[in-house]
């Protein structure tokens, strides 16, 4: 059995990120190589992997080139070597040494199993990570706090979608589903639209319950890039349309898609302020010209992500 991890680095120096994650990696009682793509690191990451960990499968770009691109390159190149299993870890995580032993029994235990991934604690061990609190709602994931409270949980429980800080994919999964879609996510939303076309294709998405990892962005959570509500916008927009799951009749409704105007967005445009001349539609829809070129984009990825395949690798 062939496990490869896979971690994206970019200045992962900082409170010895890449040396808790790379350290974990190596300490687990499952062998598992790893590849690591630096996406522009300028704080010596390159040369500290270089250096300490000689037996990494490193990538160097000279840019950054995005969660989504980076991670695939990644993949693919554990596909090219026989992976059985792709292990995605954030630089900024670190792992237990029965993390991945305890996600592959999952696999083995359910057939129907594309990601699982662990209970995601804080990087100082004293609580949930922020975010994985927001995954395991009940309308998220069904049950899990109730029998969390009630000391009653379950291995596995499934789930809508769990943040990419740590998943375990299956060859098969990837074989059907693909890498992260380039055509449209940069960073942040890729791996909300990745669960979605998971759940499209016939798997299930599990978080398991018996092991745990450490995500260590306490700090960087409370500092928002320049223009983040802008582009957290953007992206929400994008997830939304991209889902698998949202009939292509609502996009298609949305841009007013004809094959007579497939190659004139211009024409789009005019059919779409003539359908919805009404103020109050055309305020509740906020679709503005920048966004109907989007949804030209997002209804090529949904044509490419519903056929499936080794797409985007």
């Amino acid at each position: 059995m062939k496990i490869f991890s896979i971690i994206v680095t970019y200045n992962g120096m900082q409170r010895n990120w890449i040396q808790k994650c790379f350290d974990s990696l190596l300490s687990s009682n499952i062998e598992t190589k790893i590849i690591a793509i630096d996406n522009g690191s300028a704080d010596g990451s390159v040369e500290f992997i270089q250096k300490r960990y000689p037996q990494v499968k490193l990538f160097i770009s000279n840019e950054n080139l995005g969660f989504a691109k980076a991670n695939n390159i990644g993949i693919k190149y554990a596909l090219e070597q026989g992976a059985d299993y792709f292990f995605l870890l954030n630089q900024d995580a670190w792992i237990e040494k029965d993390t991945i032993e305890k996600l592959i029994n999952a696999f083995e235990q359910m057939q129907d199993t594309g990601i699982v991934s662990p209970i995601h604690l804080n990087g100082s061990k004293t609580n949930l990570d922020s975010g994985f609190i927001n995954y395991i709602t009940n309308k998220n994931t069904p049950n899990f706090i109730s029998d969390l409270y009630f000391n009653k949980l379950n291995t596995c429980y499934e789930t809508n979608f769990i943040n990419a800080a740590c998943w375990l994919i299956s060859r098969k999964c990837i074989d059907k589903v693909g890498g992260f879609d380039t055509s449209i996510f940069y960073h942040y939303g890729e791996d909300v639209n990745y669960c979605q076309r998971v759940i499209y294709h016939g798997y299930n998405i599990y978080i398991n319950s018996t092991t745990k990892i450490y995500h260590d962005r306490e700090l960087r959570l409370g500092k928002r890039p320049v223009n983040y509500e802008k582009k957290r916008k953007e992206v929400d927009f994008t997830v939304k349309y991209a889902n698998l799951m949202l009939p292509e009749e609502n996009v298609d409704g949305i841009i007013h898609f004809t094959k007579k105007s497939i190659n004139n967005l211009h024409l789009i445009i005019r059919l779409f302020i003539s359908k919805f001349k009404n103020k109050n539609i055309w305020e509740e829809r906020k679709v503005n010209k920048k966004q109907l070129e989007l949804l030209w984009k997002i209804k090529k990825s949904r044509e490419i992500n519903k056929k499936g395949g080794l797409v985007w690798l």
